[in-house]
């Protein structure tokens, strides 16, 4: 039987060991360069080393030592030392360490293959670091898809140990990545943390995405809360942050005291960002002089090439010339002014090679820095009213036209685009990256109109890609492919069209006429007047990956009703049908149907035939008067089918739930219990609400 006086098992020595090494790793980490070596931890993993004359142990530990206090050159210096010596179940702490000093040292590609040893290891103790520090070195790298799955995979594996770090920094890859939703939720869960010892860390980048989405209130309530804390080391980034967000608000005073505030704090990394920041609110209240100085000095150091000096030299340029911008973009006015060309003619060319210089990108170029929007799997209605009403306003108009996109497995479908799309696509969030096919189904100016728009905004996208973009597909009717001229007659960046053929209405399968196209769509004839005599209506079937058919959507497009139209949308899921204004005349008696719409009878007799799951009413007509809810209500009474909504601009539909996006919270909830509520003016957006934002 064992006893205390018994010796222990190598097994045991060599686990006491590891657990003394990183209490000691992590002792090191709390004071770096202050590291004194008489620090507990420390000599007690020293001491354990040096009875078992483990003299490769006293090496690591000391290369350990210096690597966390910053000493990087001779943490490998001794790593190379005992690297040989080291038994090979303690090989992926050599690496780990190693891996630590490069990414000290800026080495990231070095750092990232000694971690990739690292979490490939299975005798490394502490795999949920490594996948950590992995996810740090790929961040840097700027491959934040796969640094954001290594912070997932050390999550899974730091079950029950602290994990504040790991989530702070998922949220920023997730920032960086565009998913601020996302950077939210993981900032949160870093504050959770009560062991993580720089929260402020994480309060601060939770502010930062709370401004993103216009939550200021809850963004300085958050940097101060950061501010409070005495440990704090980052605090001049904070009152920079925090200044933004007051400025935004309005409140010129508060922010003018936070950029002070941040610019007298001397571990401040980027000092110029806070003294332009303060430049701009002194000239915001009136205080020229005292912005002129503040933008000096915002000039006065770092580095002469970024932004923030940019900022600084314009603003500069502005003051003396002591002329004031005509106009402003809301863009500029986030910002900074544009500048305004010297009335002297010697200065002018001098002038626009400076205001070239300033911008430092094009438009384009800050277009494709854009994120994408992170949907997928959504049905989004970017179509507000039909035909030519849509124009009778200016750039402010009441009736926006639009068209339909439908976002499934990463690839992005257009449907339709006529007036207006385009805006009402950019407006949602979408980015043009998203559009893999887009679909026409005949040639009126409400539902085609943006197809050049769309197809300029592709070939700009393609010149300018640093990925592996496949060529946009493009399906459309006839008389579409006869009228349209593009500007590029011989494109890489658009595959050959698809012309819908009424004489042959078999199948689609886009994934055969461009690669990993998940849609199959079969056209059926559209009765729409004589104008456009080969319009379609369409069945579009969403796919998985195995080919399989996941939802069922069928589209009328503009047609008049016929005896054959509910059996080629019979088996579809959801349903959008195009009503159009009703004629009085159907109106008052029930055998009356409209000649090249549905109508109101001809919608009411497909709904009651075909009756899917869900039904989207569209083509409303603002000719005479918004009858969107009273068309709709008439619709469900008379067919005897409930699930029927009016489609509306922004009504975001989940895919294959058929679960509707809440225009007030943003959830998903399903469409049987969501409410529509009436514009609040004139021939505006419905609201889509769910039951959490309804008084009962």
């Amino acid at each position: 039987m064992a006893n205390d006086t018994q010796k222990k098992s190598p097994r045991d020595a060599d686990s006491e060991f590891v657990e003394l090494f990183w209490k000691a790793r992590f002792e090191h980490g709390l004071h770096k360069e202050n590291f004194q070596a008489a620090a507990p931890s420390y000599e007690a993993v020293l001491e354990f080393a040096k009875k078992k004359k483990w003299k490769w142990a006293e090496q690591l530990v000391k290369a350990s030592r210096d690597e966390r206090c910053c000493r990087y050159d001779q943490a490998m210096a001794a790593l190379d030392e005992c690297e040989a010596s080291v038994p090979d179940r303690h090989k992926g702490t050599v690496q780990f360490i190693r891996g630590a000093a490069h990414s000290g040292k800026a080495e990231v590609k070095e750092a990232i293959r000694e971690y990739r040893m690292v979490v490939s290891d299975p005798r490394f103790g502490r795999p949920g670091i490594a996948w950590s520090n992995l996810g740090n070195a790929l961040r840097k790298e700027g491959n934040l898809d796969e640094a954001i799955s290594a912070y997932h995979k050390a999550l899974e594996t730091l079950k029950g140990s602290p994990t504040g770090s790991t989530w702070n920094n998922l949220g920023v890859a997730l920032q960086a990545k565009g998913d601020v939703d996302g950077s939210i939720r993981a900032f949160r869960e870093a504050i959770k943390d009560e062991t993580y010892g720089v929260r402020s860390y994480a309060l601060t980048n939770l502010g930062l995405s709370l401004a993103a989405k216009g939550r200021l209130d809850g963004a300085i309530e958050v940097y101060r809360k950061a501010l409070k804390d005495p440990e704090f080391p980052a605090k001049g980034m904070t009152w920079n942050s925090l200044g933004v967000a007051l400025q935004r608000k309005g409140k010129l005073k508060g922010a003018i005291k936070a950029f002070q505030t941040a610019t007298e704090d001397k571990g401040y990394a980027t000092p110029a960002k806070a003294w332009a920041n303060l430049g701009q609110a002194y000239q915001a209240s009136k205080k020229p002089k005292l912005a002129k100085a503040a933008f000096e000095k915002a000039l006065a150091g770092g580095d002469p090439s970024d932004a923030d000096h940019a900022r600084a030299r314009r603003a500069l340029q502005l003051l003396e010339s002591k002329l004031a911008p005509s106009s402003m973009s809301p863009d500029d006015r986030s910002r900074m002014v544009n500048p305004v060309a010297p009335a002297q003619t010697d200065q002018v060319e001098a002038f626009l090679q400076g205001a070239i210089d300033a911008a430092g990108q094009t438009q384009y170029e800050k277009y494709v820095s854009k994120p994408d929007s992170r949907r997928d799997n959504t049905l989004s209605v970017l179509r507000g009213w039909s035909s030519a009403v849509t124009l009778l306003e200016g750039s402010e108009r009441r009736w926006r036209g639009g068209g339909y996109f439908l976002k499934w497995q990463g690839h992005g479908l257009v449907l339709d685009p006529g007036f207006d799309f385009l805006r009402n696509f950019h407006d949602a969030g979408y980015h043009g990256r998203e559009i893999s096919v887009v679909v026409v189904s005949h040639n009126h100016p409400d539902h085609n109109t943006d197809l050049k728009a769309i197809d300029d905004l592709l070939y700009e996208l393609w010149t300018r890609r640093t990925d592996t973009r496949e060529p946009y597909a493009l399906l459309w009717d006839e008389d579409s492919s006869k009228a349209t001229t593009f500007a590029v007659a011989k494109p890489e960046h658009r595959r050959a069209p698809i012309i819908f053929s009424l004489g042959l209405q078999d199948p689609i399968d886009l994934g055969r006429h461009a690669p990993k196209l998940p849609f199959r769509v079969t056209p059926f004839e559209a009765r729409h007047g004589k104008e456009v005599p080969n319009a379609v209506g369409m069945v579009i079937e969403l796919l998985n990956k195995n080919g399989a058919t996941a939802l069922r959507i069928g589209y009328t497009a503009d047609t008049g009703y016929y005896d054959e139209l509910p059996k080629h949308l019979g088996k579809c899921d959801l349903l959008i049908a195009h009503i159009s204004q009703p004629s009085i005349d159907e109106l008052k008696d029930a055998s009356k149907l409209k000649e090249v719409h549905l109508g109101y009878r001809g919608t009411i007799r497909l709904i009651a035939k075909c009756k899917p799951k869900l039904t989207l009413i569209g083509e409303f007509w603002a000719g005479f008067a918004d009858l969107r809810i009273a068309l709709v209500k008439g619709v469900r009474l008379r067919s005897g089918v409930e699930p029927v909504l009016p489609a509306g601009l922004s009504m975001h539909v989940m895919l294959p739930s058929l679960e509707v996006e809440c225009t007030r919270c943003g959830k998903a909830s399903p469409f049987q219990a969501i409410k529509v509520a009436p514009c609040t003016d004139s021939f505006g957006s419905l609201g889509y609400v769910c039951p959490e934002c309804m008084l009962s």
